[in-house]
């Protein structure tokens, strides 16, 4: 007895011995107690890997360059669906894995896991209509999902199928992560995208990096895949409508708002609503929304900022600084907060100064901030001085860098140019801008004053006739066609011109036509009398009033002339350029 009872001991003690110095046993021990890499992978047969399941050693990463080795025992059908990830398809994987009415495999758990934790992480608004179970066993599918809830990307799942190639990226959705996922995240999605370019779910998380990221164009395109596979879903339709509004597409972004099956008091839908209207320009509508919002969260500061902006917009700025008071009491730093009120001190209490040093502050803070730098191009084309040590058109560029093609940079940019008579310059912007097509008509006499400052007469006139001729009640397009037709044009056939429009031309445009009369008389005293015809008109017109000041400057008469310059400055009170003539001119009669 006490021999067989040895030699069966023997068996035993050998056959254990084998085991504990087997690869996949020393490996797996080696992890739990070193926290080591992985060991190399193994391929294995399909009769080698059942004899591995049969053990009570758990795999702790699927093996095998089938994608689907893990997941074997699982309903094909199944497994598309939760790759598919939208959450019908989800919802439908799982119905149809619980009609197998036997117990969960441990590779089954694991999918219902995952899904749920989909659901919660991507797809807040949807119901999880299955049991989750508990998975005892760590696996890289779940590890994955651990990570991505601490905002890190996993880069040990090994990437030997879809999920574990995609599951890293839903670190996407988590804000606390930072920019260093975007290029793991790129690659992870591309390359479950190339397995699977239907699933949903890798297109909505594509999407996602894509606007973080800045690229709405390629966001925009990954959102209209999602949306193809999944129109109902909330997140895709508000993302979807968010990108749209981005790119421009208002319309479209509020028809797909529209499909959202929420109640009307859903505060993500009356936001978004809020912004599409305010893009729109239906300052009254995102006005309501915006009220709406602020009735169910009265101390959300981003709206109650979003109001003030709103209040801008429509002139109302007694109770706009209202609310940039009270907003500032919890944030003064804020760069929306400091545009809004640059732009407050700006066009309501007309104090430059105070608007340039407030913006001057958000670019300290915010250097690359586009609406900073935008506004700070305004001002400094409507000064003709630097702000923040810049020039418009070099404010401009950097919008420009971040925005290329960008009308209203160009055009800041452009008066920059004009400003420093950098004329050669000028005159590429100005070719740039009305190569757009549909620019305004104060680009258009832009275009025509430095063709004429470079002698590019008959351009000049050519271009500002055609646009003129389609659009003859535009005063601001005659002025443009009259400059032009005085430098092309015989003399008498432009006076005579000139004056066949005096009867019927409104004060303004009459003020003008007396002003560029001036520059055809031949006689000083015609002249003179022509600019004080065109003040009669227009009192406040700061051409006829400069031209005044260089006529009596050039006569040395330097006390008449500093009374039209003065005019010139009290109705032109940030224009730079001109308080350093009046400087001069006061030193030069002191």
């Amino acid at each position: 007895m006490i021999k067989t009872f040895w030699g069966k001991t023997g068996v035993l003690i050998l056959l254990a011995a084998f085991i504990i110095s087997s690869p996949v046993f020393s490996a797996s021990k080696k992890k739990k107690k070193n926290k080591e890499p992985e060991p190399e992978k193994i391929e294995t047969s399909a009769e080698t890997q059942t004899e591995i399941d049969d053990t009570s050693y758990s795999i702790k990463l699927p093996t095998g360059k089938n994608q689907r080795d893990y997941f074997a025992k699982v309903n094909p059908d199944v497994l598309n669906g939760v790759q598919n990830g939208s959450p019908e398809s989800i919802r439908e994987a799982m119905a149809l894995m619980r009609q197998k009415g036997s117990e969960y495999e441990e590779c089954e758990k694991v999918l219902a896991v995952v899904s749920a934790e989909i659901m919660k992480l991507v797809w807040p608004s949807e119901k999880i209509t299955w049991d989750i179970p508990v998975v005892s066993d760590e696996n890289p599918y779940t590890g994955a999902i651990s990570s991505v809830k601490q905002g890190v990307f996993d880069s040990s799942t090994g990437n030997v199928d879809f999920l574990t190639i995609l599951l890293p990226a839903l670190v996407i959705v988590n804000r606390a992560s930072d920019n260093s996922i975007y290029e793991p995240c790129e690659n992870a999605l591309t390359s479950a995208l190339a397995l699977q370019p239907d699933s949903v779910l890798a297109n909505y998380l594509m999407a996602m990096l894509c606007e973080r990221q800045g690229n709405f164009a390629k966001a925009e395109n990954n959102l209209a895949a999602a949306y193809a596979g999944s129109p109902k879903t909330t997140e895709i339709n508000l993302a979807y409508s968010r990108i749209l509004r981005a790119n421009g597409k208002l319309t479209d972004a509020s028809k797909i708002l529209n499909t959202v099956d929420n109640s009307s008091n859903d505060l993500a839908v009356l936001k978004q609503n809020a912004y599409i209207s305010f893009d729109a320009g239906d300052y009254d509508a995102a006005e309501l929304y915006v009220a709406r919002v602020i009735q169910q969260t009265p101390n959300d500061l981003e709206f109650l900022l979003f109001r003030a902006k709103i209040l801008v917009e429509k002139k109302d700025y007694i109770h706009a600084v209202s609310l940039l008071d009270v907003y500032a009491r919890q944030d003064s730093n804020s760069i929306d907060y400091l545009v809004l009120r640059a732009r407050v001190q700006l066009d309501w209490s007309k104090n430059t100064a105070a608007a340039s040093e407030t913006v001057e502050k958000a670019l300290q803070m915010y250097p690359d901030n586009v609406d900073a730098l935008m506004f700070a191009a305004r001002i400094s084309s409507e000064t003709d001085s630097p702000v923040a040590g810049k020039y418009a058109d070099e404010l401009a560029a950097r919008v420009l860098e971040k925005k290329p093609g960008n009308q209203e940079a160009m055009t800041y940019a452009l008066d920059g140019l004009i400003h420093r008579e950098n004329w050669q310059e000028a005159y590429k912007a100005s070719k740039n801008l009305i190569s757009l097509g549909n620019v305004s008509s104060t680009v258009v006499d832009k275009y025509v004053t430095v063709c004429i400052k470079l002698g590019k007469y008959n351009e000049a006139y050519e271009f500002a006739k055609a646009r003129y001729d389609a659009n003859p009640s535009d005063e601001v397009l005659l002025e443009a066609y009259i400059l032009a037709y005085s430098k092309v044009g015989n003399r008498d056939a432009v006076i005579k011109y000139i004056d066949s429009m005096m009867n019927s031309s409104s004060s303004k445009v009459k003020s003008y036509l007396y002003y560029r009369r001036s520059f055809l008389q031949l006689t000083e005293e015609k002249s003179l009398a022509d600019l004080r015809s065109s003040l009669i008109a227009n009192p406040r017109n700061s051409d006829a009033l400069f031209r005044l000041y260089e006529l009596y400057y050039a006569k040395k008469d330097y006390r008449k002339a500093q009374y039209y310059l003065r005019q010139v400055v009290a109705i032109n009170p940030n224009d730079s350029s001109i308080k350093k003539l009046n400087e001069a001119l006061t030193k030069l009669i002191q």
